[in-house]
């Protein structure tokens, strides 16, 4: 997906708060009780043990989907609702002083933004209209229609902007500045749209996009000029999820919102359950498991129509995220569980979340998958190296999105040499692998986190050399596609729309 961030936040992720969640304590979500047929169903696709304790059983919250919300509200409503989280400088100085301190900034870059920081900066941050993501150029605080200058950059298959002062800190190789200045907002608004139509054509967004991005900016500025934008709740990071809400209301009947209780990793997850269409509890179905469920929740109505068109094969979808005390977008809160508690977060997954839907749904484990990006991508693989270990065997599928194998989160947390390139010995153990493999990539990724690197493989070089380290052990069930023009993230739903044709596409 494209982002774009103010110079300020260019680093960081999205930090936003919202109100909590509401669900009755149920076991078992409603409609999905196991019956006689059910469980003769389940013997046939296979069982799995579930080592839950009794403190995670009684902890177990299941309700209808609360994601949407106040937006589901603002759908409906006449004008739209503008929200928007301003930062002062404490703020952004206590943002980028964490994110030195964990890795994500150097000092020089750090030093940099620290220099460009005023004792009465205030930087919009979190822009939302009717619960959508504003990632257009940001109004000045308190802006009331007067001059309006700044430089905005145009990256091959990513966009990124400043709204004001010079372009530092921003990643990217293949880029065009473009310096402006407008009088008053009228003029600001004419050249806005010629830049969402140069961006058209440059094949950095489409049309559509661009029609929105360019609405959106006038209902942003509009609301700020007026004094009427809002600001999110600051209770919890529930508005962090991103999701088209317009969508999620069309499918929202099929969706389960499952909370679960972690001991060992004392945390609570929130998965969301989606049911294929013409759902028949009597009937066996694959389970597709995404992590990352903050973005990942998001890719369900697509999926979900592709089987309503009968284009694909029944398939209960199902994301896991964590619930809204944490925030889901910080890959500080992502590498606790992809990088240094993961083999507490597969035991979570192995033998807790997936032998409990197991007692909610009739799943066939033979064609079920898991997939993880990035970050999670570096998990999916040590999830299948270490599938063996597993009395439990929930997944045949495994896919391992861009590989972050070089981040500094998922480094430090490795032996030396690196387990990971030694597959965490799965090899010493078997003389065969029976799983499913498809690793994937963007084709102009590698540019986007350069600067980690150092000696480390970037991110094509890791697939290519896992790919390499497969065949030597003689794998023929892994197979490996880069996607041609994007990034890091771009290529994403394209990959679940080809995967889901290839793996469950009816013939």
């Amino acid at each position: 997906m494209k982002k774009i961030f103010t110079a300020w936040l260019a680093a960081c992720c999205m930090m936003s708060l919202c109100a909590c969640q509401s669900a009755d304590m149920r076991q078992v979500p409603e409609g999905t009780s196991v019956t006689e047929e059910q469980k003769q169903a389940k013997a046939t696709a296979g069982k799995l043990q579930n080592k839950m304790s009794e403190q995670e059983r009684n902890r177990i919250s299941v309700g209808k989907l609360s994601l949407l919300g106040e937006t589901e509200a603002s759908i409906t409503n006449d004008e739209p609702i503008v929200e928007i989280e301003w930062m002062d400088y404490d703020d952004l100085y206590a943002l980028f002083t964490e994110q030195k301190e964990t890795g994500v900034l150097s000092e020089e870059a750090y030093q940099e933004i620290l220099q460009s920081l005023q004792p009465d900066t205030m930087i919009a941050n979190n822009i939302k209209v009717d619960g959508r993501y504003y990632l257009g150029f940001a109004p000045p605080y308190q802006y009331k229609g007067g001059e309006v200058s700044g430089t905005a950059v145009i990256t091959e298959g990513d966009c990124m902007q400043q709204d004001s002062g010079d372009v530092s800190n921003i990643a990217g190789t293949d880029r065009e500045e473009v310096t402006f200045s407008c009088a008053d907002f009228a003029e600001f608004s004419n050249w806005y749209r010629d830049y969402c139509n140069q961006r058209v054509i440059s094949g950095t967004m489409s049309q559509e996009e661009a029609d929105q991005e360019y609405a959106d900016m006038l209902t942003v500025w509009k609301n700020v000029m007026d004094g009427t934008d809002q600001f999110p709740q600051s209770e919890n990071f529930k508005s962090n999820w991103e999701f088209d809400a317009e969508e999620m209301l069309k499918i929202r009947d099929s969706v389960s919102e499952i909370s679960i209780y972690d001991e060992e990793l004392d945390t609570t997850f929130l998965i969301h359950v989606t049911l294929p269409p013409d759902f028949d509890a009597s009937q066996t179905y694959p389970m597709f498991v995404m992590t990352d469920g903050v973005w990942r929740f998001g890719d369900h109505p697509a999926l979900w129509n592709r089987m309503k068109n009968e284009e694909v094969e029944d398939v209960i979808l199902v994301s896991i995220g964590y619930d809204f005390e944490l925030d889901g977008t910080d890959n500080a809160v992502r590498a606790v569980y992809f990088c240094e508690k993961k083999d507490l977060f597969l035991d979570f997954i192995t033998d807790n979340l997936m032998p409990y839907l197991s007692e909610c749904y009739s799943i066939d484990f033979s064609q079920s998958g898991l997939y993880g990006h990035s970050l999670g991508g570096v998990f999916t693989h040590y999830a299948v190296c270490n599938s063996d270990l597993f009395e439990n065997q929930p997944f045949q599928y495994y896919i391992i999105g861009s590989p972050a194998f070089w981040s500094p989160y998922f480094l430090p947390n490795e032996d030396t040499p690196p387990a990971y390139q030694s597959e965490y010995g799965y090899f010493d153990r078997n003389d065969t692998f029976n799983k499913t493999l498809y690793v994937c990539g963007g084709e102009q990724e590698d540019a986007d986190y350069e600067e980690y690197y150092g000696e480390n493989d970037s991110t094509l070089e890791g697939i290519s050399h896992l790919m390499q380290r497969l065949e030597e052990h003689s794998v023929t069930t892994a197979e490996c596609e880069i996607y041609d023009g994007s990034n890091h993230y771009a290529y994403i739903p394209d990959m679940f729309q080809e995967f889901f044709l290839k793996f469950y596409g009816k013939s």
